[in-house]
C-alpha cells in the first residue's frame, strides 16, 4: 500500500480536545482549533509559535471543512517559506 503525501496527512491531533497541529516533518507549523464564534462554531487556524503573542490568524473555517483548513493553512506556509522538504509524491 502506497502512502500518498498530503497537507492532511501532516495533521496530527493534539491530546487537547478541539486542536489539531500540522507539521512540515517533525516541524510544528501551525495550530488549528475549533472556537465558537458569535454562537458558531469555527476551525481557526494560526501560525504556531512558541510565544503565543507571536502567532498570525491565517483564517477561520467552516467546522465541516477541516481539509480546506489544512490545505489553506499549507498553502500559506509554503508561501511564505517555500516548498516544503516533505512534499514528496
Amino acid at each position: 500500500m502506497v502512502q500518498v503525501w498530503s497537507p492532511m496527512s501532516q495533521l496530527q491531533r493534539s491530546p487537547e480536545p478541539g486542536v489539531w497541529f500540522i507539521f512540515d516533518k517533525s516541524k510544528r507549523i501551525a495550530i488549528v482549533r475549533l472556537v465558537e464564534v458569535r454562537g458558531r462554531k469555527l476551525l481557526r487556524s494560526v501560525t504556531f509559535h512558541d510565544d503565543p503573542a507571536q502567532r498570525q490568524l491565517i483564517g477561520y473555517f467552516p467546522e465541516d471543512a477541516m481539509k480546506l483548513a489544512v490545505e489553506c493553512t499549507w498553502s500559506e506556509y509554503v508561501k511564505h517559506v517555500g516548498p516544503s522538504t516533505s512534499n514528496r509524491k
